[in-house]
């Protein structure tokens, strides 16, 4: 499962071209290619890892710097899971902070 940081039409992506759109970008869609927008760099904050024998958690916030040297702070989810000695993101969710 994966939810964007920055989609509002369609903000859950179930299958691989919808999270590859948003990646890339699409041309007719809202998708404009966050991967390939300019970042100059990203740190995480973790609020808490959760782990056991085959899956974990992790959740807090990143930073995103852009071209222009601002920067973006985004809250997320991410669960893994361990599938044939491999660790595979098997939730992701995104968001902007809320802004009352």
């Amino acid at each position: 499962m994966f939810k964007p940081t920055m989609a509002a039409e369609d903000q859950f992506r179930e299958t691989f071209d919808g999270a590859l759109s948003y990646f890339v970008g699409q041309d007719g869609t809202e998708d404009k290619g966050f991967a390939i927008s300019g970042w100059t760099n990203v740190r995480w904050e973790n609020n808490g890892i959760y782990t056991d024998d085959k899956s974990a958690m992790a959740m807090g916030n990143y930073y995103f710097t852009g071209p222009d040297g601002n920067e973006t702070k985004v809250e997320f989810t991410f669960g893994y899971v361990l599938v044939d000695g491999d660790l595979r993101i098997n939730l992701h969710h995104s968001s902007l902070p809320y802004s009352p």
